[in-house]
């Protein structure tokens, strides 16, 4: 049996189509008497009659649909910090009711192409992570296009420019700073920075925090001891070997500016014969839970990634309902996570 019609409601209750959808769609309209739309939403219950959803969305320009963006080549779900920010993100999707449409990466890295960025026009706005392959140029090239689009969008990570847009992410020169301060206070004066990439901007901020929680001691982050492994075990392991390879110099702590580098420094301990923190002691930057199934477990400055994703979520949807109300940027506290590493 075919799916009831707003013209067969109307036909059954003896008045127009347009005044069953407005009985249906628009609440308390006047335009439609109370008795005759408590007839047509009676008739309509009969006849077991739903919306079409889409169509509705449509009629109204509104889909109560955002898109996920994700520059990284690497399958995105098996990274720690945008797993957890996805769950955050799903999180306020459920409690305002709306979906997601995630697009999968397929231009430069560090970038969302720009058919992807005109394709996102047709959901209510765009959530973007920025990750470990944007560098400066490519987050403000992103944000002017989104802008020149007129999208409406929250970004999450690693934004450190000024313009006016829902932003969510933590002060990373701060934490670096905090970094600095807790390796000091337990006696480190030999401090190293396993990072990334030199081009990322996490990397420029975290730099900045450790020489100035540093210079606050009388003590200095030499070039020699910021080894950038370009996320590659194989480079991290040189780099590595390099510092322990002069016992006068090497670091007596290592600060780690993510999970994975974590990853490749536990890798090279093990395969050194090394102990932590007896050899070496190791702080991290980490997301909530990513240092739960190491052993030692790491000491950390935790960066809380779902509600990272939360947050971001609950901005753009406050963009798209309030048009009105202004961007904001968020910076969202980290917290020491003590363990047994440093």
């Amino acid at each position: 049996m075919a799916a009831p019609k707003l013209s067969d409601i109307a036909k059954r209750v003896g008045v127009s189509a347009a005044a069953v959808s407005l009985a249906l769609n628009k609440g308390e309209t006047t335009r439609v008497g109370a008795a005759k739309r408590a007839e047509i939403l009676r008739v309509a219950e009969e006849m077991g009659y739903y919306p079409n959803e889409l169509a509705k969305a449509l009629a109204e320009r509104k889909t109560r649909l955002l898109g996920l963006m994700v520059p990284l080549r690497d399958p995105i779900f098996f990274n720690q910090f945008i797993a957890q920010a996805l769950s955050g993100i799903q999180s306020t999707l459920m409690q305002r009711g709306y979906n997601l449409l995630v697009y999968s990466p397929s231009g430069k890295p560090g970038r969302a192409t720009r058919d992807q960025i005109m394709e996102s026009r047709f959901t209510d706005g765009l959530i973007l992570i920025n990750t470990r392959s944007c560098t400066a140029q490519d987050v403000t090239d992103t944000i002017n296009e989104l802008n020149t689009a007129q999208i409406r969008f929250s970004m999450i990570n690693s934004y450190y420019g000024r313009a006016p847009i829902n932003y969510v992410g933590v002060d990373d020169a701060k934490l670096g700073e905090a970094a600095a301060d807790y390796l000091i206070s337990k006696g480190h004066r030999k401090i190293a920075f396993l990072s990334g990439s030199a081009t990322l901007p996490v990397h420029a901020q975290l730099t900045k925090g450790l020489q100035r929680g540093l210079a606050k001691h009388g003590l200095s982050l030499p070039p020699a001891r910021v080894g950038c492994t370009q996320y590659d075990g194989g480079r991290a392991f040189k780099i590595l070997d390099e510092w322990f390879a002069n016992q006068r110099n090497r670091p007596t702590a290592i600060f780690t500016a993510d999970e994975q580098l974590l990853l490749h420094l536990y890798d090279y301990v093990e395969a050194r014969g090394m102990s932590v923190p007896d050899d070496v002691s190791v702080l991290a930057r980490g997301n909530v839970g990513s240092g739960d199934r190491l052993r030692p477990r790491p000491t950390s400055l935790v960066i809380p990634t779902f509600r990272m994703g939360q947050l971001a979520t609950e901005m753009l949807i406050d963009a798209i309902e309030k048009p009105k109300v202004k961007p904001q940027r968020v910076l969202l506290p980290f917290e020491l996570v003590a363990g047994s590493t440093a």
